[in-house]
């Protein structure tokens, strides 16, 4: 499946001007091979790599990598097994084509990693199938829909061997026209079936994974999609001049500046289903694992952030203390972000700076063009939702923190928590407290903690707790010494 949508990548990023839809012929063809190969290199071209003919009503475009790999130095490593991939394009009415693509891959990969050791990787796919409609108004698919059977690759390198696979995969890509004037709204989303992992090595004994299935979930809005591909077909031309002109570079300028911000929002979410880990120790494993990130618009004030989700930890019997087992939260879940992040002012920064000098850039321009990030040097990091739950407790955190990095005692730490059950858990700590006397601390701590909380509405404790500079510290309005 890799090998599909690196094919349909190739001829996403190549084409970047239109065919239009015509008489299926030789001619056609070899306009059509010409809009793929226009921008990359003579050295590339010359291998013949890639062929296109009339295949009744659409064209038959064959990617022999096998040739393009012969021209480069592969004298520590060999290929075999890697045959031509054939993709189908349909020209239609509206100018856009369709792609289609069904076909197996079974490669192999021998040689010598750098420090000498033998290695040799092998890689299949079976049954991949691959539609899409291509749009050369923006470079790009429009729509697209992918499937595959099992999914296998293997790779030994010494004594160290790696096993991973899929039972088989589903992708479908859509797109829509965006509330942003001029953008395009991408989704994609899919899923792996079946995940195993093993790895093997001789310092440890081998490490099974598995997952019942990986999903992802991935959007991007506002995709200034044909100004962007504008864009980089200049930079593909530029990058042939040794030293290009003050007005290309003017011009350059202008369309990254004209091409921003680029896109408004982007989201991505991946998760593991009945995720385990077995080792010689015992399963490992929880029932759902999600990572998270999104980033939002590049401008003058952007924010990149990160997140998790685990669900239902579980962990072999006797590897947690029974007084600690019940402390093993049921859910727990983390959001942080960097915010605050001036990309406006990095571009503006970038803009000002000669590009038509081929020479690294001086170190005093380049901590200007990091310092360009950050309003007055200052970094915020926030965390709009720490959680976990369990039987004994159920508690919640939010808040930022704001400090500069070169001054690290200088910083100031807003947080609010809300707890549910706090009774329950000191209960709990009390009663371990028989066992384990290190439990008074913790229960004394939080009968402390408690007498300083506020009652919200929903019956929860609240504290809201302020630190800065290191030198106040209050919680609830309320300083503490």
């Amino acid at each position: 499946m890799k090998r599909t949508l690196i094919a349909a990548s190739l001829m996403a990023a190549s084409c970047v001007y239109p065919v239009a839809a015509a008489e299926i012929n030789d001619k056609g063809a070899r306009t059509l091979k010409e809009s793929l190969i226009h921008f990359l290199p003579d050295t590339v071209k010359s291998t013949g790599f890639l062929t296109v003919k009339p295949a009744g009503e659409r064209y038959e475009i064959s990617y022999d990598f096998a040739k393009l790999l012969k021209s480069i130095n592969k004298k520590d490593f060999t290929v075999s097994g890697l045959r031509p991939y054939s993709v189908f394009a349909a020209p239609l009415d509206n100018g856009q084509w369709k792609f289609n693509s069904d076909s197996d891959m079974n490669f192999t990969v021998k040689g010598k990693m750098p420090d000498g050791k033998p290695t040799n990787i092998s890689y299949s796919v079976t049954d991949m199938v691959f539609s899409g409609i291509f749009d050369p108004a923006i470079s790009y698919l429009r729509s697209g829909e992918a499937t595959s059977g099992p999914i296998r690759m293997v790779s030994k390198s010494g004594k160290e061997e790696v096993e991973a696979s899929f039972a088989g995969m589903n992708y479908s890509l859509a797109s829509t026209a965006s509330a942003a004037a001029g953008g395009t709204d991408f989704t994609g989303k899919g899923s792996f079936l079946r995940f195993y992992e093993r790895v093997a090595t001789p310092e440890t004994p081998p490490i099974q994974i598995r997952a019942e299935s990986l999903d992802f979930d991935v959007g991007v809005q506002g995709v200034m999609a044909e100004k962007i591909r504008t864009l980089v077909a200049f930079m593909l031309e530029l990058v042939k001049d040794e030293k290009p002109s003050q007005a290309e570079i003017a011009k350059l300028k202008d369309l990254i500046r004209g091409a921003m911000p680029f896109f408004t929002a982007l989201s991505e979410k991946i998760s593991f289903n009945q995720f385990t880990v077995a080792s010689p120790l015992g399963d490992f494993g929880v029932n759902k694992l999600d990572y998270l990130f999104t980033m939002s618009e590049p401008a003058a004030a952007t924010r990149i952030g990160f997140g998790a989700r685990v669900e239902n930890i579980s962990t072999p019997a006797g590897i947690i203390p029974p007084l600690y087992a019940q402390l093993v939260p049921d859910m727990a879940e983390v959001e942080v972000g960097i915010a605050d992040l001036n990309f406006q002012r990095f571009i503006d920064t970038l803009m000002e700076m000669d590009f038509s000098k081929p020479v690294p850039l001086p170190e005093a321009e380049g901590e200007r063009l990091g310092k360009a990030f950050l309003d007055d040097g200052q970094l915020t990091i926030d965390f709009p939702r720490v959680a976990a739950k369990s039987a004994l407790y159920d508690i919640e955190a939010s808040g930022k923190v704001k400090g500069y990095p070169e001054e690290k005692e200088r910083y100031t730490l807003e947080t609010s928590i809300l707890a549910r059950d706090v009774d329950k858990l000191i209960q709990y700590f009390q009663a371990a407290a028989k066992s384990d006397p290190e439990f008074n601390q913790a229960s004394f701590a939080l009968m402390m903690a408690k007498g300083m909380a506020k009652t919200e509405p929903d019956g929860r404790l609240r504290w809201d707790i302020k630190f800065e500079d290191g030198k106040s510290f209050s919680v609830n309005g309320q300083p503490i010494q």
